[in-house]
């Protein structure tokens, strides 16, 4: 019979850990209520340092519709540190600075591959494999609990990307319409004075050391038995 010692078993785990760790994973979807429904798009999170960010692709599926399989935008070839925020646009980048106080990373008119309303699944590509998804492939997130119309979602933290199995309850949620009203009569509104504020820039991703613990706690118990 094979015994594996706790150094082992250790580096197994940590291993394994890295592997399952995505580098890159939507952490935020918004919908905001300034003219043209605008800003909206997604919070982007690095787990770890990535030299490249073209390696990832956007897809925004509206209407209950089914994949193309492939993004309707590539990321910039920009390299992103771990632990950095990035955040894509539909639109010039105008009222996404307005609503938010900084500017987008990346905008785009024809959406930035985040033309979403709201009720819409997108999906991170990474090398052209679905990496991360917000929303159930093939249905129409109206009256769902991740709809995010005039509203937003927000990843809780230490849960991880997840291939494209949405899970909802993986989020939180402002609710649908939870913006209105917040553009104010003169268009001049922002998320800091809106009834409903996004917490952007402040998912915690799970330590590296939680996995080690975990490891530790099974290598003891197995001593004992």
């Amino acid at each position: 019979m094979k015994h594996y010692s706790t150094t082992a078993c250790l580096a197994a785990l940590l291993m394994a850990g890295g592997a399952a760790q995505a580098d890159l994973l939507i952490t935020g979807v918004f919908d905001a209520p300034l003219p043209g429904g605008l800003p909206k798009g997604i919070e982007v999170y690095a787990t770890q340092n990535i030299p490249d960010l073209s390696i990832y692709g956007v897809e925004t599926v509206g209407n209950g519709g089914v994949s193309n399989g492939v993004p309707d935008a590539v990321l910039p070839a920009v390299s992103l540190n771990a632990g950095d925020f990035y955040y894509l646009e539909h639109g010039d980048g105008t009222m996404f600075t307005q609503w938010f106080g900084f500017a987008p990373d990346f905008a785009s008119v024809p959406g930035a591959g985040v033309s979403h309303n709201g009720d819409d699944v997108i999906i991170i590509y990474e090398n052209g494999i679905v990496h991360d998804q917000y929303g159930e492939t093939g249905v129409d997130g109206t009256g769902t609990a991740w709809e995010s119309l005039d509203g937003w979602a927000y990843r809780n933290n230490n849960s991880s990307a997840n291939g494209g199995a949405f899970v909802a309850s993986n989020w939180f949620y402002s609710g649908p319409d939870a913006w209105d009203g917040d553009d104010l009569v003169d268009d001049t509104g922002t998320n800091a004075g809106s009834s409903a504020v996004m917490p952007i820039g402040s998912y915690v991703p799970e330590p590296a050391s939680a996995a080690v613990m975990s490891l530790f706690a099974l290598a003891a118990l197995r001593r004992r038995v």
